[in-house]
């Protein structure tokens, strides 16, 4: 009988993306991070939505277009990219949004940083689950219109300290 001893190696690099960003008006999105200690990883992570639906009728159109940018800490008490995890983050974004509770569209500019928690689940030896919630807040320079097509000017300037993304993460990571 011949026994081979095999060394496992921990998991390094991961690459993912959030399943509620998707449905987020289809919102494409992607996470890369690393390990980086023991119990810290760095993660950095983009979002797109280029899309405007029934585009050209000023009584339906609507969107959520969005390009985002972040970068996070996480620590991990027991297992890196497995169990509870506590991070902090700062994003960047330019967002057009409007037509979907109300007729008024805002774009703008948008920073913040924000408290993150979270649970990864091991689907496989390569797969894991990512459930997370969080809350960023920051500061948003911004005009209002009154549609999304028709472009008269309600308002605009900056707003100090401001809650624009609280959300609920469900990210598939390989």
């Amino acid at each position: 009988m011949l026994l081979l001893s095999f060394r496992a190696y921990p998991q390094r690099l991961t690459v993912g993306t959030d399943a509620a960003r998707w449905l987020d008006f289809g919102t494409m999105n992607i996470e890369a991070s690393a390990a980086v200690a023991r119990s810290v990883s760095l993660h950095v992570g983009a979002a797109l939505n280029p899309w405007t639906f029934k585009a050209g009728n000023a009584d339906e159109q609507l969107q959520m277009r969005q390009n985002t940018y972040w970068v996070q800490v996480r620590m991990w008490p027991w297992h890196i990219y497995s169990g509870w995890w506590g991070g902090v983050d700062a994003g960047y974004s330019v967002y057009n949004g409007g037509g979907i509770l109300s007729r008024e569209t805002e774009e703008g500019e948008a920073v913040g940083i924000g408290l993150w928690g979270g649970y990864a689940v091991m689907l496989s030896d390569r797969w894991n689950l990512d459930l997370g919630i969080g809350v960023r807040g920051g500061w948003k320079w911004y005009t209002t219109y009154t549609c999304p097509l028709c472009g008269v000017k309600v308002s605009e300037g900056d707003k100090g300290f401001f809650v624009p993304d609280a959300r609920i993460a469900f990210q598939l990571i390989f």
